[in-house]
Order: C-alpha cells, then structure tokens, then sequence
C-alpha cells in the first residue's frame, strides 16, 4: 500500500499540471474542437486524488489533514472539488486556467513533505473528527475561492471601465459570471464550513463534556461562519450587487487571513497539531 501512496503521490502533480495545460489552451483559443468536454479530465484526476488519500487514510488510521503533505494536498483535492461544483452549476470554463494552478502548486509542495509517518495523536485518528476537519477546510477552501473570483471581477471591472480590451479581457468570465462564480462559492462555503462547525460541536460534547469550548480556533470558527451567513442573508435582502458583492467576499477573506494569523502564531489550542 505504500508503494502504492507514494506513486499516486509523485504523479498527482503532472496529473493537474496535465490538467493546468489542458485549460490553458482553453484559455488561449489553441483548442478548436471540444473545449467543453473537461469534466471526465476533472472528475478523473478527483478519483484518483482521493484514492490516494483513501490509502493513506486507512493504511495510517490517521485523518488527511496530519501532516504537511496531507494538509496540503487536501487543500489542492478540495479547490479542485469546489471549482467542478462552480464549473457544472454555471458551465462556465473560462477560469479553470487561474484556479487550478492555484491546486496544481499545493500538490508540488506536498511532494516535497511526503512521509509515511503513523499519527499518534488520539484526536487525529478519530474518524469523526476527520469528517468536522474535512468539510471545514472545505468550506474554508470555497470562501477562498469566492475572493479570488471577487478580486478577478474587479480587474475585470477596471478594465472595462478603461477599455482595455486585451487578451485578460476577452478570455476572462463575463462579470455576470464572475459574480455568480464569487455568489456560488460563498454559498458552497457557508454549507461546507456550517456542516463542519456543526459536526465539530457536537464531537466536542461527546469529547469535552461541552458544545462550545473556549478555544480560540472554536471561537475563531464561528465567528466566521455568522459574518459569512449574515452578510451574504443581509446582501439578499437588500440586493447588493457586482462590486458590492466583490468588496464583500474580499473583506471576509482579509479578516479570515488576519485573524487565522493570530490565532495560529499567538494562541494556544488544540487544534495545533504540528
């Protein structure tokens, strides 16, 4: 099974490079025919990312977020699941290049840390904490991506009000669809982060006799989520639009980085496990 691991390990990256490419020419306009028959790629390579995963999960009793090359490649698996949510709900293609070279990264880092290592931790190996750890890093992952759409509908934005129509324009996403991409993800993150916070308090009661430690990352969590949930429920009602939208996603994400600084470098929880 190690042997195993560490082949699917070593060729993920060539595997989303080969997938990276495949949208750059998509990009450019090299391909001709059949530029939207992406999906069986994309839904491959998420097969084999997560049996890779799947592998060293049940061979090491250990959760895919234990390690640096776990926790990096499990960044990459879930940007890649989150944009084949955003690419068949809009089908909309045109900022796969950008996004997945984001993924394409991450897994070259991973190989970089890749152990075989048994996690001791007791709270590692249980398997419900994994499923709260999982989708959490997955709702995380969505808001990411909804401030990278934002910050790309912005660009997008200055550069019709200049008219500068080069080849970044004319490739991009409309806006309309940028900002249903940004909306999406918002969403996606809201349901992934909220059913991760949730599983995670009812864990903490089984564990800790309580629903809400006072834990900083716990608190941290939360805080989030409702600012994400009252601002996209409050940009509803009173229907904010495009830039409104945009400023909105990047601001969450701004204070999401900043906060998460502290939190991890200044404070102690136990949440930290290397």
């Amino acid at each position: 099974m190690k042997t195993i691991s560490y082949t699917i390990s070593y060729l993920l990256p060539l595997f989303y490079l080969a997938v990276v490419i495949l949208y750059y020419r998509i990009f450019t306009g090299t391909i001709r025919t059949h530029p939207n028959k992406t999906t069986p790629f994309l839904v491959g390579l998420l097969i084999i990312h997560i049996l890779e995963l799947a592998i060293r999960t049940f061979s090491l009793s250990t959760m895919p977020l234990s390690s640096i090359h776990d926790s990096f490649s499990f960044l990459a698996l879930s940007i890649l699941f989150v944009y084949i949510i955003i690419e068949l709900s809009l089908n909309n293609r045109a900022s796969g290049l950008f996004i997945l070279s984001f993924a394409f990264i991450l897994e070259v880092i991973s190989t970089f840390y890749l152990t075989w290592e048994k996690e001791t931790s007791e709270l590692l190996t249980n398997p419900y904490f994994a499923i709260h750890a999982s989708m959490s890093v997955m709702g995380y992952t969505a808001l990411s991506l909804s401030a990278i759409y934002a910050l790309m509908y912005i660009i997008q934005n200055r550069n019709l009000k200049k008219k500068k129509m080069g080849l970044l324009y004319s490739q991009l996403p409309a806006l309309s669809y940028l900002e249903k991409m940004s909306i999406r993800s918002v969403v996606i993150g809201i349901i992934l982060l909220g059913l991760g916070i949730m599983h995670g308090h009812i864990q903490s009661n089984r564990v800790f006799g309580t629903y809400f430690p006072m834990d900083p990352k716990v608190l941290l969590s939360d805080a989030i989520w409702l600012f994400y949930f009252f601002g996209y429920l409050l940009s509803r009602i009173m229907k904010w639009r495009g830039r409104w939208m945009a400023n909105l996603a990047l601001s969450g994400f701004f204070v999401l980085l900043i906060v998460s600084g502290l939190v991890m470098f200044f404070m102690e929880s136990f949440h930290r496990f290397f």
